[in-house]
């Protein structure tokens, strides 16, 4: 009796088990006949638009003079009496920059006074002779009827041989002359003279040193200073002569304004480096020398611009694209890119004023793809717009 209840118990608790089973069975098979929901992916869009952008680039650079002139001297051979400038000083045109000693000088030029007096003693004495032979040559000629006629021939040769004479004095006063000009022309150049306003850059002369070929000083012209900056060849063509320029000096947080004035075509063959010159425009220009850098605004205009990351590279054809969600699809299209600031790039073809640009185009986005915009505002973009 015992035996068959307990058998009873235990084909209940199976029957229990397998209609639990069955139904949950039931119950799955059931909810795989329900359909499932389509999943969607959430991308950040931009509404694209049109807006006034400037470009700039930076270039780094020092100041330097504007023209140095160097002041020497062509009396090699004389000692420097006294140098009459210190560096930092501010010179005008004219003033005394140094003297020479000018002892041997004045003795060469008396001695060319000298050679000037004798021979213009000589010119004199000739062209006395000259007349009194004339004056022999015309009696010979009033007594032609009594003379010979050898007589009247040899006046004639000795008036000839007179004014040649005077010839000769006279080249050789001229020589003494210029070589008299000269020798005072020497004795002037022993004050060397500022050829021009501005400050002394280096001070080379010493006192009671030779002269030589070297310069004796150096001079910043009127003081200008420029801003000589170091531009990448492939940023050069952006630059132009008359461009407003912001340049900075290292270390300080004003700016000077300025404008390239010059742009050296010639690129350094080991840096790939070109240069151009920035004149200033102030009145208390830095020191030459000084490092600085200098910002130049290369374009303005209204562009369209999108991050970088909107861009979409790797097609065989080498285009370049971007996603835009249209009708709550992705749709590719093939952009044109142009200039590019602070993490944004321009798009010169490809995109219109309101298309709704994906700013994070992954490689899994595809042609086509259902997708949810999320907008948002320029300042969430990154960089500003």
């Amino acid at each position: 009796m015992r035996r068959t209840v307990e058998l009873n118990i235990v084909l209940a608790a199976v029957f229990a088990l397998a209609t639990g089973v069955g139904a949950a069975r039931a119950s799955d098979q059931a909810e795989a006949s329900v359909p499932a929901a389509p999943l969607t992916r959430t991308v950040s869009t931009l509404v694209a638009d049109s807006r006034p952008q400037q470009w700039t680039r930076s270039f780094a650079g020092i100041f330097v003079a504007r023209e140095e002139i160097a002041v020497g001297t062509t009396l090699t051979d004389q000692r420097i009496a006294k140098v009459e400038v210190e560096i930092g000083e501010r010179v005008a045109v004219g003033q005394v920059i140094a003297r020479l000693e000018t002892d041997m000088l004045k003795n060469l030029l008396r001695e060319a006074e000298g050679r000037v007096a004798r021979a213009g003693a000589t010119m004199a004495r000739e062209a006395e002779t000259v007349a009194q032979e004339q004056k022999k040559l015309t009696r010979a000629r009033q007594l032609r009827h009594l003379q010979a006629e050898t007589i009247l021939e040899e006046r004639i040769s000795a008036v000839a041989i007179a004014e040649q004479a005077v010839k000769v004095a006279r080249a050789d006063y001229e020589q003494a002359e210029a070589l008299e000009a000269e020798a005072r022309r020497k004795l002037e150049r022993a004050v060397i003279l500022a050829p021009a306003a501005g400050i002394v850059s280096e001070r080379l002369a010493r006192a009671g040193a030779l002269a030589g070929s070297d310069p004796l000083v150096k001079l910043i012209r009127d003081g200008e200073i420029e801003f000589a900056a170091e531009v990448p060849e492939s940023e050069l063509p952006l630059l132009a002569v008359g461009q407003p320029v912001r340049v900075k000096l290292s270390g300080r947080s004003d700016w000077i304004d300025g404008r390239v004035r010059v742009i050296n075509p010639k690129i350094d063959r080991e840096t790939r480096l070109g240069s151009a010159q920035i004149t200033l425009e102030t009145n208390r220009p830095p020191f030459s020398g000084t490092f600085g850098r200098a910002t130049v605004v290369v374009a303005e205009r209204k562009a369209i611009m999108v991050d970088n990351s909107a861009l979409v590279f790797g097609s065989v054809d080498g285009t370049v694209s971007v996603f835009v969600v249209d009708a709550g699809k992705a749709e590719r299209r093939v952009v044109t890119p142009g200039m590019r600031e602070g993490g944004k790039v321009e798009i010169v073809s490809g995109l219109a004023t309101g298309d709704r640009v994906v700013l994070k185009a992954g490689v899994s986005l595809r042609e086509g793809e259902t997708v949810t915009a999320k907008e948002l505002a320029p300042a969430q973009t990154g960089a500003p717009q």
